[in-house]
């Protein structure tokens, strides 16, 4: 959704000059579609230039993206908000495990954190 990539330098060139690999730029997946055999094709819709969904009359067309294979990520907002008030949260709304060691521990004894919620630092 954006005409970069976060990662690191030498990850975003291997990226981009992978053979196999196609970046899509500014474009938001609106579905995936396939069959028993595997993905085939993704739908997409191009973010206008204001930053903007891509759903807006200018920019209603779909692009179809031919894909076997896709790297879906979830984001960079951990999607804490429905433990405010019942786990800790550190910096950026992560579930809190500095207690932890390095375990996935939280702030709750028999509650375990992880995938977006605990793990700032393999974002893209």
């Amino acid at each position: 959704r954006r005409g970069a990539l976060r990662a690191s330098r030498a990850l975003a060139t291997r990226v981009l000059e992978h053979p196999n690999i196609a970046v899509e730029w500014n474009v938001t997946v609106d579905r995936f579609e396939g069959n028993a055999d595997g993905l085939r094709r993704a739908i997409c819709r191009r973010a206008t230039k204001d930053g903007g969904s891509g759903q807006g009359a200018a920019a209603d067309a779909e692009l179809s993206v031919r894909a076997s294979a896709a790297f879906v990520s979830i984001g960079h907002e951990p999607n804490t908000g429905l433990f405010r008030g019942q786990l800790a949260l550190a910096a950026g709304g992560y579930l809190d495990m500095s207690e932890a060691g390095r375990s996935t521990r939280t702030s709750v004894a028999g509650v375990f954190a992880a995938g977006d919620l605990a793990d700032h630092q393999y974002r893209q």
